[in-house]
């Protein structure tokens, strides 16, 4: 059984994320049934397998689900490997968000009704507001320290395995699997808009997750700074630069950090900060540009 050590804000401020994320699964569910699979389009990745496997269930081996559409079941038990690998290689809390977004996701997928006539009747644009929901919310479910599963979750282990890597170019890549099969089994029209689709949803993903933005910080307090960089190493598990200095103006004593973060960790960093001192002097300067020895987090 998982312990996960928070302090009584770093709660608070999970639970926030968590709303965030079930919410923005249920967003990416409504994005799937009620815009591309009415319009007859698939999407990429490990569901879009799960969907042509649907398909094939159906129309080959004559299989009837009902009113349920069995993609989000298969798209779970597919993910049950995946979920091994997040075990053994992801942060504690990131692997327990995971789970909860597959599964969460998963349910949506199955319990929103799919319209029996599409919202959207031009194809082109069902492809283009499905995609953006879609890649926009994947998207969010990365800033919210989770992913979907699938490749998605194997996209942000190439991202933080090589800087410079993309996560929608990882599961674009996927998709020419996807989209090979589909090339010898479906009009060319499908195909077509569907590979829009994951092209909008790849850049939206891309937009939504800027990865690889870092953010540096020198805090300037006259507090014994011990309690915040145990703070910072627990909670962000980033590295802390301390020296002393003394204010030119008063000339106090001062004590100075400096600490490098993700962009998407920042707002955590300067949490702990105000929650240390309220009057501390922070200095941000976000996009630098590192070389050397910066680990990658999954939360």
């Amino acid at each position: 059984m998982y312990r996960i050590h928070l302090s009584q804000s770093g709660k608070g401020y999970e639970a926030q994320r968590i709303m965030v994320l079930l919410l923005g699964t249920f967003i990416y569910a409504v994005g799937i049934n009620f815009f591309i699979v009415p319009a007859g389009l698939y999407t990429g990745g490990v569901l879009g397998l799960c969907q042509l496997l649907r398909s094939f269930l159906t129309s080959v081996v004559g299989l009837r689900f009902g009113s349920v559409d069995v993609a989000g079941i298969l798209y779970y038990l597919v993910n049950i490997p995946f979920l091994v690998l997040a075990h053994k290689l992801m942060g504690k809390l990131y692997f327990a968000k995971t789970i909860l977004g597959i599964t969460a996701e998963s349910v949506f997928l199955v319990l929103l009704p799919i319209p029996k006539q599409a919202l959207v009747d031009n194809r082109l644009a069902a492809a283009l507001i499905g995609g953006v929901i879609c890649g926009a919310m994947m998207g969010l479910m990365l800033r919210m320290g989770a992913c979907d599963g699938g490749m998605d979750l194997i996209g942000v282990l190439i991202v933080h395995q090589r800087n410079g890597a993309s996560v929608g170019h990882a599961n674009l890549y996927v998709n020419i699997v996807v989209f090979a099969i589909m090339a010898f089994n479906y009009p060319i029209d499908i195909l077509i808009y569907s590979l829009f689709s994951a092209f909008v949803t790849s850049y939206a993903l891309d937009r939504f997750y800027s990865q690889n933005i870092k953010v540096e910080f020198h805090i300037i307090t006259q507090q014994d700074v011990e309690a915040l960089e145990k703070s910072i190493i627990r909670e962000l598990r980033r590295s802390v630069t301390r020296w002393e200095g003394k204010g030119g103006f008063s000339g106090n004593d001062v004590n100075i950090l400096y600490v490098i973060v993700d962009k998407y960790e920042a707002p955590r960093l300067r949490r702990l900060v105000r929650e240390f001192d309220p009057d501390a002097f922070v200095v941000e300067n976000s996009g630098v540009n590192i070389s050397g020895n910066f680990e990658k987090h999954l939360e």
